[in-house]
């Protein structure tokens, strides 16, 4: 029975520190509805209690540089004709402007493109790491007290009679 109430108590305090957490992200301007708010999920693992979140958190709250990975997928070659004309970019050596546009579709599959422009991040997650903590050893100790003192209660409401 008493375990029953342990773990109860822990999954509420899970439930909690999910909201805790959303709450804190939502301060920074992180949308309730977003699907990394979504994401946010607190589980029990065997070392303790664990956040399990998108893989893209830890970019959202520091900023991180734009790069397109290599090999990913090829840029559509009529993209890269409107972005030479809007560039008013001429071909040299005799060359059109669908071969350079496949020349740079090329480098660009090759290479990947770097980012020039840091994102600017949230800054949420120190925010949330100290809402979370605050909040779980304090809630923590008082569901466990509880909890304790009602099976001694229990164990002793026999002898008190």
């Amino acid at each position: 029975m008493a375990e029953t109430n342990y773990i109860t108590s822990i999954k509420n305090l899970l439930l909690e520190l999910q909201q805790i957490t959303i709450a804190s992200m939502a301060q920074t301007g992180v949308k309730n509805t977003s699907d990394l708010a979504k994401s946010v999920k607190w589980i029990i693992t065997k070392d303790g209690i664990k956040m399990e979140v998108a893989e893209y958190y830890p970019f959202v709250s520091e900023g991180h540089l734009v790069k397109r990975r290599a090999r990913l997928r090829k840029v559509p070659i009529d993209v890269l004709v409107e972005w030479i004309k809007k560039r008013g970019l001429i071909p040299t050596g005799g060359k059109t402007i669908n071969q350079l546009a496949f020349a740079i579709q090329t480098s660009i599959y090759k290479r990947g493109i770097n980012g020039k422009i840091k994102t600017k991040g949230k800054k949420y997650a120190d925010l949330v790491a100290t809402n979370v903590a605050d909040y779980t050893s304090e809630q923590l100790a008082n569901v466990l007290a509880e909890a304790i003192a009602d099976d001694l209660v229990d164990m002793f409401a026999p002898l008190a009679v």
